[in-house]
Order: structure tokens, then sequence, then C-alpha cells
């Protein structure tokens, strides 16, 4: 499982009294409502809910498969577009935040980049040989990077590298930004099936508000 995040807390004033955010979307007015907007939004919400229940409740957040969701925190594991070997300045967005450790099969830590006294690569991530290598999954035979056109067999996990570390429990159980952020927080946080607009009351809601507008 991925490290547990710790969030402080908002402090309750006039401006997080209220959730609702009036949001005017476009280029020529308030940009577009990014998933940065959406988790100032939770924030928000969340700080509101502990000030009413004195933490004798538990919210239950739904929400739909919108891309901004299912978005991932900077430092979240992920295998794609992870390098072969080590590498100075890697990280799975470019100029952002390192990868957070993964976790070996006994729960311990595993960290992907070197310590910064490490004599020849301080600092530097070990790259995905080197990963699999200290999960003892290495194969005598070796393995490619990944698979022509990211192509893996059908039920196959070890056929490349990158196949094996999207099969590993911590990179596999990496939830979204949103999730960690409301289960940090000791809440729940679901969502709706895809294509489903009728189990969804968001659609719901919002088709009553159009036609009492």
């Amino acid at each position: 499982m991925s490290e547990q995040k710790h969030y402080n807390k908002l402090s309750l004033t006039h401006e997080t009294s209220e959730a609702c955010v009036v949001f005017k979307a476009g280029k020529n007015c308030d940009g577009y409502f990014t998933t940065n907007d959406l988790m100032q939004q939770v924030e928000k919400a969340v700080a509101i809910f502990e000030s009413k229940t004195n933490g004798t409740a538990t919210v239950l957040f739904m929400f739909n498969n919108a891309p901004s969701h299912q978005c991932r925190a900077p430092d979240a594991l992920s295998a794609r577009h992870m390098v072969k070997g080590p590498h100075p300045t890697w990280t799975h967005h470019k100029g952002g935040l390192k990868m957070h450790p993964a976790r070996f099969s006994d729960g311990s830590p595993q960290n992907l980049y070197y310590p910064e006294n490490h004599p020849t690569m301080p600092g530097w991530f070990k790259g995905m040989q080197r990963i699999i290598e200290e999960h003892g999954l290495w194969p005598e035979h070796g393995l490619p990077s990944q698979c022509l056109g990211f192509k893996c067999q059908a039920r196959c996990s070890d056929c490349c590298m990158h196949r094996v570390l999207f099969t590993e429990p911590d990179f596999g159980s990496q939830h979204s930004h949103l999730e960690e952020f409301i289960t940090s927080r000791g809440h729940i946080c679901d969502f709706y099936p895809k294509f489903h607009c009728k189990l969804n009351f968001i659609e719901q809601y919002w088709g009553a508000a159009k036609f009492h507008y």
C-alpha cells in the first residue's frame, strides 16, 4: 500500500464556511476547473463537515468518473514512463516531485531513489531494473523495458519491466489524489460506475436544476 499522506486541516473562516464555488468556465473567464481547484473545494468541504460534527461522524463523498476525479497526487506511484536504468533527475512529471516510497511484500518501504549520500549517484532515480531486482523478481534472462506498443500478452505478469511493476500490489493499489486525501482524514470516498448516468444523483440534480431554471 502507498504511504498515507497527512494534510493540514484548514482553519475555518468566512471563506471556508461555504463549500460552493462560483466558477465561470472558459479561457476568457476563470479558465477551467482543474484537479487542483477540485482538491481545494473538497478540503473546504471536509473542514466544514468536521467543524459541524466535532469528529463524531464520517462523511461519504461520491464522485463520477471524470478524468479530474481520477488524477493521482504528484508524488503517487506510477510505472508509466519509468526509465530502465538510473537517472539523475527523473520524476514522473517533468520538474515535479519525486515519487513516494513503494512497498516490499513484508510492508517495509522501498525508496525508489538512491540516498543523497550515495557515493556515485546521490539522489538519482534507481530505474526499473534495480527496483525489480530489490524485489527479487529479476529473471536470469532479463526483461525488455516494455512490450511492443504496450501490448502485453493476456494474463502475463512478467513479459516486461513495466508489466512487472504494474502488477505489484503497491503500484496496483495506488489511489487517486481525491481518495488519498479523503481517507487520510478518516472519511469515505467512492465513485459512480462509468456510463451509468441513471445511477448518478449528480445527473438527476443537474436535470432538475435546469428544469427549474
